[in-house]
């Protein structure tokens, strides 16, 4: 009906010379009237943060002046095409860095090895640190189980603590995406947040490329082949088995030109970034674990009680908005979720739930429902 009464005017105006189709306009691009003061402002944030979609910029914006009338979001991503910083990726963060570590503790690689079966029959698995840049073993922990997701993030979190306490704090930790330091949700998990507090970057690699993980991985088959979990009678001697190889692997075994690992690499005995509990609960960083919750924009779909889930915890949304798929952003400086409408919106903010110092540094984030592994008393 708008074209028509469009017609109808443009006959009453030009007669029937207003009806005829003007080709020659086609293809011609009508000017942006945005300021070019507001478009630089948006451009500015996106390069700031170049994970943040634009829904995501958007709804940040219009929470710093609401008064202010904003773009929609595909205004937005037209901007940043055209300005070459092409769209946000989807998901999990990605690395900022991904060079390979220059000097020793610049970047640390951890794996799990698991179902290794012990002379007894019994099944057992361990967890390693390597340092990537030197390929040193700086420590190898076993359990009494087949399955390293069965033992908890607390366990992990404890031994980090025993290899932070000898060997100092990496600079970062290269990971897959295996619980309980990655996952396949859209969120860091509790052991990630705890990590990042210490200011360790988080670098997970691409789902199915163990080769991102060479040094470990190269590290683990052979570690199993030195050290023979099928000939160890129990847990406790294949740890010791463990230890002693991993000083061998560092301080004996040539590496260049006949010499260890810690002749070649001497910075490997002078960690910089010194760590113990007393420093952990007096430096330990929630506002660098806010703002790295701050650089995800993740989408849940409303339940039919209008509810969302986040780290397993059920946020109210609307029950108007159930079916609907919403956009949520962490607000850092209030430690809420904001929720909005795929158009930018924002229709609620909740209190994060969970995101606390206390919480993180309990691996407490995620609620843990009845039959799921829970934190030992």
């Amino acid at each position: 009906m708008r074209s028509v009464r469009r017609l109808f005017a443009r006959f009453d105006e030009l007669g029937k010379d207003g009806i005829a189709p003007n080709y020659e306009l086609c293809g011609i691009k009508h000017p942006d009237k945005t300021p070019e003061a507001l478009r630089k402002k948006v451009l500015q944030v996106r390069q700031k943060h170049p994970t943040w979609g634009a829904p995501l910029v958007q709804v940040m914006m219009q929470r710093e002046s609401p008064q202010r009338e904003w773009p929609s979001a595909r205004t937005m991503q037209r901007w940043f095409r055209q300005a070459g910083l092409g769209p946000a990726p989807a998901g999990r963060r990605p690395a900022s860095d991904t060079d390979r570590a220059g000097t020793p503790h610049q970047i640390w690689q951890m794996d799990a090895k698991e179902k290794m079966t012990l002379a007894t029959g019994t099944q057992a698995c361990w967890l390693r640190v390597v340092d990537e840049f030197s390929g040193a073993v700086l420590a190898t922990f076993a359990f009494s189980s087949g399955s390293f997701t069965a033992l908890g993030p607390w366990v992990v979190q404890d031994k980090l603590r025993t290899v932070f306490a000898c060997w100092g704090r990496p600079g970062a930790f290269r990971v897959d995406n295996g619980a309980p330091w990655g996952s396949r949700g859209d969120l860091p998990t509790d052991l990630a947040l705890w990590l990042i507090g210490l200011e360790i970057e988080m670098i997970w690699n691409p789902p199915r490329q163990p080769q991102c993980n060479g040094v470990v991985e190269r590290s683990q088959g052979v570690g199993a082949a030195w050290v023979e979990p099928h000939t160890c009678r129990s847990v406790r001697e294949l740890q010791a088995r463990l230890r002693k190889m991993d000083g061998i692997q560092r301080e004996e075994y040539p590496h260049v030109a006949d010499k260890s690992r810690m002749a070649v690499y001497p910075k490997l005995k002078h960690p910089a970034r010194t760590y113990s509990t007393a420093w952990e609960k007096k430096h330990w960083n929630f506002s660098q674990v806010a703002e790295h919750l701050a650089g995800y924009g993740i989408t849940r779909r409303v339940d039919r009680g209008g509810k969302v889930s986040i780290y397993e915890r059920p946020y109210y949304v609307g029950a108007r908005y159930a079916g609907d798929r919403v956009h949520i952003c962490f607000d850092p400086e209030a430690l809420q979720w904001i929720f909005s409408l795929e158009d930018g919106t924002e229709i609620r903010s909740r209190p994060a739930i969970g995101i606390t110092r206390t919480r993180i540094q309990r691996l407490d984030v995620t609620n843990r429902r009845s039959g799921h592994l829970r934190r030992p008393r």
